[in-house]
């Protein structure tokens, strides 16, 4: 297993945000590519980081093209008190959340624009973020049988594993220029797949077919560079073919968004890694 020296992990936390697409359910095989012996954990494509969050690292790098969500991030890091204390005070149900999301968040101070990303994507459908063509947050209310808000302590523990990571607003290309040797690299991309539609608008330029090549040759660069990654993607032929030089396992996934071909259904997606398959215990039941 390449690594630099040891990186002991501190104790896992649930992420404070919901995610369309999160890898929650696979957490049990993720988790067990990581090692401590790595260098520093990396995501590219971060979204809730639930495996971020799950592993703790004492070192990472997160980054994500998506802006609010980086600097939500910055802010629960740096303030989880007042930004509980802003969410807390956010009123309810279906109309006050369509006048929460009629705010324009460029014209927020940090604390504000912080929970009101929380307080949408609490109660948004599904954990969903999509945009419209002015980039304006425009999911339709999912009601509370999402659950409650964050508490300040889970705020607070967020907070306490978010310092020990570098957080960028980047395109992907850019956060892997960054990987070293000894890097655990995970990347979760928005999938694009040509013949269905998996994913919606997520930012002016979302992740599409043709980036499956691009990444490819960066998965290439992490490799040579003695870093290690685990990729996930829709299983389909694009990433079949794009990454069929590497180890590849095939999981069963359930979609929880109704927006996926054919609505709510169990899926497959592919697992790819450059460990050698010796090196890494399969802890979750997978579909080869």
């Amino acid at each position: 297993m390449r690594s630099h020296q040891a990186n002991r992990s501190h104790p896992s936390v649930l992420p404070f945000l919901r995610w369309a697409g999160s890898k929650r359910q696979h957490l049990s095989l993720l988790k067990s590519f990581w090692s401590d012996n790595f260098f520093r954990y990396v995501e590219p494509f971060a979204g809730s980081a639930v495996l971020f969050f799950n592993i703790s690292p004492r070192r990472a790098l997160l980054g994500d093209i998506n802006k609010e969500l980086i600097a939500t991030f910055k802010t629960v890091r740096d303030h989880p008190s007042r930004v509980h204390k802003a969410l807390a005070s956010m009123p309810k149900g279906r109309s006050r959340y369509k006048e929460i999301r009629e705010l324009k968040p460029d014209t927020l101070q940090p604390i504000k624009k912080a929970a009101r990303f929380i307080y949408l994507n609490r109660y948004c459908f599904n954990g969903l973020y999509r945009t419209n063509s002015k980039g304006e947050f425009n999911v339709p209310y999912g009601g509370e049988k999402s659950g409650a808000i964050p508490t300040l302590d889970h705020l607070k523990n967020s907070a306490e594993r978010l310092k020990c990571a570098s957080l960028t607003c980047a395109d992907f290309r850019r956060t892997l220029a960054q990987v070293r040797e000894g890097d655990f690299v995970y990347l979760d991309p928005p999938y694009a797949v040509s013949n269905r539609r998996v994913f919606v608008e997520y930012a002016a330029k979302p992740f599409s077919v043709s980036d499956i090549s691009v990444l490819g040759r960066l998965l290439k660069q992490i490799d040579r560079k003695g870093a290690t990654f685990v990729l996930s993607y829709a299983d389909c032929s694009e990433a079949r073919n794009e990454f069929s030089k590497w180890q590849v396992r095939r999981i069963l996934t359930r979609r929880s968004v109704a927006g996926f071909c054919g609505g709510r259904k169990n899926q497959y997606e592919l697992c790819v890694t450059n460990f050698q398959a010796s090196e890494v215990p399969d802890k979750s039941k997978t579909n080869q």
